[in-house]
């Protein structure tokens, strides 16, 4: 079991190095975009569009990586002032509700996708790109970020603290 938790971190690990090798793809775009518009009055046609769809890529091959790493923004009035047994179950009993959430989006996800597919839609625009190479990645990060949501009710249950290396904010 722990090395498919191992496996699992190894690409999750995978999914943020790419999530930031796109962001830093997509402010090179940017940047080139915006310099050709200045100094050519021309730009490169779809980067617009190409940006959008690497910002749907950035944010679902990111989102369970951030989840392990509790880096998501969490408001915790609640949970700080309850006992350590009710937040404990709190814990758990929410990162289940979102397990169950990510896996549903997942379910849907993957009908849009094979819809797609299967239907041959394009996206109307400069460019015509299928709508399935805008989708697939949806129900994989929700998949993936599904089964962290599963390991993290397990370190609740288990009284385990959430391991993070992001400092806190505290109001």
């Amino acid at each position: 079991m722990k090395s498919i938790g191992r496996l699992l971190d190894r690409l999750l690990d995978a999914g943020a190095i790419l999530a930031g090798v796109i962001l830093v793809a997509m402010m090179l775009a940017t940047v080139v975009k915006v310099a050709l518009r200045a100094f050519f009055n021309h730009g490169i046609l779809g980067i617009d569009q190409i940006s959008g769809t690497m910002m749907v890529y950035l944010t679902f091959f990111g989102a369970a990586w951030v989840l392990r790493q509790d880096g998501h923004v969490s408001v915790d009035i609640v949970t700080s002032n309850l006992r350590p047994a009710s937040r404990r179950l709190v814990m758990t009993t929410s990162s289940l509700l979102g397990a169950a959430i990510c896996f549903v989006l997942t379910w849907f996800g993957t009908k849009g996708v094979m819809l797609s597919l299967h239907r041959g839609i394009v996206v109307a625009a400069e460019l015509e790109i299928p709508r399935a190479v805008n989708l697939w990645v949806i129900p994989l990060g929700c998949f993936l970020l599904g089964i962290e949501f599963l390991r993290r009710a397990a370190r609740f249950w288990q009284g385990e603290a959430v391991q993070s290396d992001t400092p806190r904010m505290e109001a």
